[in-house]
């Protein structure tokens, strides 16, 4: 019998990459208000079937993280409207309406790309060509958001994968004698540190395969 082997990404890891891949999608489609519209109206004239493009309902689309370091989201997508907070009555609508058409159509296309949370994989991948979506434009891993969170082997083969080492090379044995807290660490400042790469000797190949990783089930 096969056994299958067990995945390195925890579930609580898995629903922060999801958020920061989610808030990545949001970030490419916040410059593309037809694109957003067009995709409510695919959506609000039933032809999605029971899929959803934008979760319109009360539940807040997730697209922050548990962790703060790594992921910027755009501004205009972290900006709640409470609705306790705001007054109700026709005086205030007529305010709202004064903003003018413009200001109002702003608000209502950041609100819709909040909401985006498709369900769909082929639709998903076709809006992000559109969109020329690059998740690592958002999300940059660190040790607080990803590497502390995972084990010491996986961060060992890891290394040697990423550096293009055999699991005997100095390098990694050294790396694999750090403690888990130290090999976090040592892979925030690879990613981050040009000084860092330099002293390991990465090449322009490892440079540009460091820009585009992902952890894995990441897009």
């Amino acid at each position: 019998q096969t056994s299958v082997k067990k995945s390195p990404i925890s579930e609580a890891l898995n629903r922060d990459l999801h958020c920061m891949q989610t808030g990545a999608r949001q970030n490419a489609l916040i410059d593309d208000p037809k694109l957003a519209l067009h995709l409510l109206a695919f959506q609000i004239s039933n032809q999605m079937g029971y899929r959803t493009a934008f979760g319109l309902t009360k539940t807040t689309v997730s697209n922050v993280p548990s962790t703060k370091t790594g992921f910027v989201l755009d501004k205009h997508l972290t900006t709640a409207i409470n609705a306790a907070d705001k007054p109700t009555s026709a005086e205030a609508f007529a305010a709202f309406r004064k903003r003018g058409d413009k200001k109002i159509m702003e608000i209502l296309h950041n609100y819709l790309v909040a909401q985006l949370s498709i369900d769909d994989p082929d639709l998903g991948e076709m809006i992000d060509t559109l969109t020329k979506k690059n998740t690592r434009d958002t999300f940059t891993p660190t040790a607080e958001n990803f590497f502390k969170r995972v084990g010491g082997p996986y961060m060992i083969t890891l290394w040697a994968d990423l550096l293009d080492l055999k699991a005997d090379h100095p390098t990694v044995t050294t790396f694999a004698k750090l403690k888990k807290g130290e090999k976090a660490d040592k892979f925030e400042k690879l990613f981050s540190d040009p000084d860092t790469r330099a002293a390991l000797k990465v090449t322009k190949a490892q440079e540009a395969r460091l820009a585009e990783w992902l952890p894995e089930g990441m897009i």
